[in-house]
């Protein structure tokens, strides 16, 4: 089955995201973030929500930061864009309810 474009966009985005932090050792939040792509991709809407709720609360996605100036500013692009994404296609299924 062929994915949506959005949503295909959304899974290759988080799985860019994974990979970033995977490569820095970070275990912790690329394994979240692999989940999500993982339901995204399953087009599984609850890996939209579950990505959007780790930017929620004190220690949240938005709060990680990497050991060196250009892999932050490509986590911070990642971030970015793939929030972007998830948060029209919430609107998205929002409206659609």
């Amino acid at each position: 089955m062929t994915l949506h474009p959005q949503i295909a966009a959304l899974a290759a985005q988080l799985e860019d995201l994974a990979a970033l932090l995977r490569s820095r050792g970070d275990r912790r939040w690329s394994g979240r973030v692999e989940l999500c792509a993982h339901l995204v991709a399953d087009s599984n809407f609850t890996g939209v929500d579950h990505f959007l709720r780790l930017f929620e609360g004190d220690d949240s996605l938005d709060e990680v930061r990497l050991n060196d100036a250009a892999a932050n500013a490509r986590l911070d692009e990642l971030r970015k864009v793939t929030r972007i994404l998830a948060e029209r296609l919430a609107r998205e299924e929002g409206a659609a309810d």
